[in-house]
């Protein structure tokens, strides 16, 4: 906040809300979307990059986490299935699945995005849905506990007529 005449958005703090992507605007500080704020103030990180605020602190790093953990539940040993695995939430979910000891499957659509899955992220295996069938990788992986479904009701029904 460049200048505020607010006490609750002080001057010098960072803000997210709901006003498209730009770097500056004004606000009265009142607004609210859905009934909701419509302007969060990003806590002190530190040192860390405010951009952590839109990722892994902000939608995809909580849809990922209460997704996951309060939805599927894993335990350490069980395995989980990621459609998506590549983007904004999927690869959260696999290296949350990871530190909660599962074996990770993540699902994407280049070999490319497959190395850096397995590479970078860690995920165990990679199914890339434009070359592989499918329906023998996913019995090959098989049985699953979890299905994280990140893309389309397609994948999501291929997946469930595989016996788990």
């Amino acid at each position: 906040i460049v200048e505020s005449k607010n006490s609750k958005f002080p001057e010098g703090t960072y803000i997210v809300g709901e006003y498209g992507w730009r770097t500056h605007t004004i606000s009265n500080g009142k607004g609210t979307v859905n009934g909701l704020p419509s302007a969060w103030i990003i806590p002190d990180i530190g040192n860390l990059p405010h951009s952590l605020a839109l990722g892994v602190l902000g939608m995809p790093g909580n849809t990922a986490y209460f997704g996951l953990l309060e939805l599927c539940q894993p335990k350490a040993g069980e395995t989980v299935i990621v459609t998506g695995a590549a983007g904004a939430v999927g690869s959260h979910v696999g290296q949350i699945a990871k530190i909660k000891g599962c074996r990770t499957v993540g699902v994407a659509g280049s070999d490319e995005k497959g190395k850096w899955l397995v590479d970078e992220l860690g995920f165990d295996h990679f199914i890339n849905y434009k070359k592989d069938d499918l329906r023998s990788k996913i019995k090959e992986f098989a049985p699953y506990d979890c299905y994280f479904d990140n893309v389309s009701i397609d994948t999501f029904i291929l997946i469930l007529i595989v016996p788990i």
